[in-house]
């Protein structure tokens, strides 16, 4: 079970977190793991979930995550998936412990094999064990045999069976529930159970009962069956299986992508969405804005070249999309009727683990691993600039994993920004040479202004927001 527990820490916790949630987590457990500065920034989720296997044995790993991750914002749907996966381990552990293994005793053998080849051959459902037992066992002490069933008595088996157990039920105890398949190896071994008499006192049954034993078996059984107190039904194993929920789904790591042209509809919530900028400075009725929605499973990056649209792409709005174009990891919408509103009535259940990844920024050092042509969207600070033309400004972005350049052109080097600023980037491609981000036609930037160089923008194109 070690290996399952292990596999629960990382796949339904440390893999489902961000990169800021999990470099919270790892100085959490620096002290415990013994975790330096470097090996803080070097070690990966697999690297960190072999450490807590070691440390913490066991379930303690698991409940050592939990712990961590519920004191965190928005780690509910993590919390939950850990909890899951606990108790199925833990479920699964009890029951190869528990169950037991029925066997069958050696002097029963040929009494439950000739009772399972009567029922297979009868089909009656009124022959009990109990009466199959007494038809083939023999008097103690040299008594005489019982008589055999006669020719009339074998072909109304069903009629005496049913009216000797109707008559014998009026003097029973409150009856047990049909037994179920998982419990029915329990209730035959119950009905198996008879006192036994002795010879002398046992009535000889008349004519008409001897050509009818099946009465006199039921019969005997039932004055027994009147002393028994109530059973409650047996607990069974397959029960729980109703009772278990349904798995909660994986949160992705990226936008979705689609290729081609796309009929749809796709209904989705809109998460957020820039204001509407001039993308083509050459022709200035070319407009576009940028749009993240998610479906209850994915989350989309959206261009849309309709800027009356606007409206409709409000947080938390539902919509649907229809003859949308997937290209480069966007839906691109061109067609203002591409969109509707759906009724009022109709709700997504969107988590707020994908709704806090679709909105994350990657961290710098994971940009360095993506393939060149990535498209990135982030906030990020600055902390050099570099002014190499009028055309070209160069900015040297930073966080607690690294430095990267974002170099920026044409239209977007009349935004003010200074250092220290933070700059919201939207549609920066990774170049293909050496590793930086730069703008192309579709890039939006906005200026999240820092204290100290709040001021008016140099031009009017500029977006710009306070520093919170």
């Amino acid at each position: 079970m070690e290996s399952e527990y292990k596999k629960i820490i990382l796949l339904k916790g440390l893999e489902p977190s961000n990169d800021y949630q999990f470099s919270i987590i790892k100085s959490l457990l620096a002290h415990d793991l013994g975790l330096t500065a470097n090996m803080q920034k070097e070690y990966n989720k697999v690297k960190i979930a072999d450490l807590m296997e070691k440390k913490f044995p066991g379930v303690a790993c698991v409940n050592k995550l939990i712990d961590l991750f519920k004191e965190m914002q928005e780690c509910e749907d993590i919390v939950i998936n850990l909890r899951n996966g606990k108790r199925k381990v833990m479920r699964q552990s009890r029951g190869k412990e528990t169950i037991p293994v029925k066997k069958i005793k050696p002097g029963a053998s040929s009494t439950e094999e000739s009772t399972s080849t009567a029922d297979g051959a009868s089909g009656s459902v009124h022959d009990t064990p109990e009466s199959k037992k007494q038809k083939s066992k023999t008097t103690p002490k040299g008594g005489k045999k019982k008589v055999q069933p006669t020719q009339q008595q074998s072909q109304l088996p069903e009629p005496s069976a049913t009216s000797t157990q109707s008559a014998g039920s009026s003097l029973q105890g409150p009856q047990q529930p049909p037994a179920t398949p998982c419990s029915s190896g329990s209730t035959k071994k119950k009905n198996m159970k008879t006192t036994k008499k002795d010879e002398s006192g046992r009535m000889q049954p008349p004519q008409e009962q001897s050509q009818l034993p099946e009465p006199s078996a039921t019969s005997t059984q039932s004055p027994g069956s009147s002393l028994q107190a109530p059973q409650q039904p047996p607990a069974t194993p397959c029960s729980s299986g109703s009772t278990k929920k349904p798995r909660l789904k994986a949160i992705p790591r990226e936008a979705a992508r689609e290729e081609g042209v796309q009929k749809g509809p796709k209904k989705v919530m809109v998460l957020k969405a820039t204001e509407p900028f001039v993308y083509d400075t050459m022709e200035p009725g070319k407009k576009m804005f940028h749009a993240t929605v998610a479906t209850e499973s994915q989350f989309f990056q959206v261009k849309v070249f309709q800027v009356n649209l606007k409206e409709k792409f409000v947080s938390k709005n539902i919509i649907t999309i229809s003859d949308y174009v997937g290209r480069n990891g966007f839906l691109e919408v061109y067609d203002a009727s591409s969109v509707s509103d759906v009724s009022a009535d109709q709700k997504m259940d969107v988590s707020s683990g994908l709704i806090q990844k679709a909105n994350a920024t990657p961290k710098i050092s994971d940009l360095y691993l993506q393939k060149p042509g990535t498209f990135v969207n982030g906030i990020y600070e600055v902390h050099k600039k570099n002014v190499l033309n009028e055309q070209i400004i160069s900015y040297e972005i930073k966080d607690n994993t690294g430095e990267m350049e974002v170099w920026v052109y044409g239209r977007l080097t009349k935004v003010d920004c200074e250092e220290g600023d933070k700059l919201r980037l939207t549609c920066f491609e990774l170049s293909d040479n050496v590793k930086k981000l730069r703008s192309v036609i579709h890039s939006f930037m906005k200026v999240i202004k820092s204290r100290k160089n709040k001021k008016q923008p140099l031009d009017p194109d500029s977006h710009m927001e306070p520093s919170p």
